[in-house]
C-alpha cells in the first residue's frame, strides 16, 4: 500500500490573487494592519504560520498575534470564498485530474491532502475544480503550524482509515517546496517535488527530493516517481 499525499497551491492549482486579498482583509479587521502581506512569500509555510510571520514583521507581539489568529483565519476563510468568486485567475495545472482518478482508482494506493491550507479553505480551492472527491483524507494547517507534525497527523489519520498503523516508509509526499522535502523526511516518507510553484528549481534541487518533475502531465514517469516500479494499468503488457 502506497499513502500519497499531497500538497495544494502550487502542486494541484495556482489560485491567482484571491488568497492574498482575503489574507490582507482578515489581517487588517483582526489586528488593525497587513503588515508586509503584499510582498511575502507564502510558498510552502501553512495558513497559521503565514499569519504569524506577517504580524511578527509588522510589530505585533506574539501574544496577541496568538490570542487573535484563529479568528484570523475564521475570518480568512469567509473573505477567501467572496474574492474567489470576484477573481477568477485561478488554474489547475496539466495533468492533475488524470493523476488524481488514476491513483483514487487503485486498491493499493491511498490518497490524502497534507496542506498548509486551513480546512475551509483548502475546500474551496479544490471545490473550484471538483477535485474534492478524490481524497480520502486531509492534515490541514488549522490542524498545527508545523507542516512536519502534520505530516505525523496525516501518518495517524491513515492509521485511523485503514485500522492499522502506518508508517512513514510507505508515504510519499508531493509537493513544490523545499518545506514539502523537509515534512517527507521528519516521517521517513518519500519526498517527489513538482517545479510548478514559485520556487526556483535551483532551490528545489538543494533540498534533494527523491524525484522532481516539470509536471504531471506524463502520467507514467509521476507514478514511477510516486510509487516507484509501477506504471498505467494501460502500458502493463498483458
Amino acid at each position: 500500500m502506497r499513502l500519497a499525499l499531497f500538497d495544494i497551491d502550487g502542486t494541484l492549482l495556482r489560485e491567482g490573487i484571491a488568497p492574498k486579498l482575503a489574507f490582507a482583509r482578515a489581517l487588517q479587521e483582526t489586528y488593525d494592519t497587513t503588515g508586509p502581506v503584499s510582498g511575502f512569500r507564502f510558498a510552502g509555510m501553512t495558513d497559521p504560520q503565514c499569519v504569524a510571520e506577517i504580524m511578527r514583521m509588522a510589530g505585533v507581539p506574539d501574544e496577541v498575534i496568538l490570542e487573535r489568529r484563529d479568528a484570523c483565519l475564521d475570518r480568512y476563510a469567509e473573505h477567501l470564498a467572496v474574492e474567489m468568486r470576484n477573481h477568477d485567475g485561478a488554474k489547475l495545472y496539466p495533468g492533475v485530474k488524470e493523476l488524481l482518478r488514476h491513483l483514487s482508482g487503485r486498491d493499493d494506493v491511498v490518497v490524502g491532502l497534507l496542506t498548509g491550507n486551513v480546512q475551509r479553505g483548502a475546500m474551496l480551492k479544490l471545490r473550484r475544480f471538483s477535485l474534492g472527491d478524490y481524497f480520502r483524507f486531509g492534515a490541514f494547517g488549522n490542524e498545527h503550524e508545523d507542516r512536519c507534525v502534520l505530516a505525523r497527523i496525516a501518518l495517524e489519520k491513515a492509521g485511523d482509515l485503514l485500522g492499522r498503523r502506518v508508517a512513514g516508509s510507505e508515504a510519499t509526499v508531493i509537493g513544490d517546496t523545499p518545506r514539502d522535502v523537509a515534512c517527507a523526511r521528519a516521517i521517513g516518507a518519500r519526498a517527489v517535488i513538482v517545479a510548478t510553484g514559485l520556487v526556483s528549481r535551483d532551490e528545489l534541487l538543494a533540498a534533494e527530493p527523491d524525484a522532481i518533475l516539470d509536471s504531471f502531465e506524463d502520467l507514467e514517469g509521476t507514478l514511477q516517481a510516486i510509487i516507484p516500479d509501477t506504471r498505467p494499468e494501460s502500458s502493463r503488457s498483458s
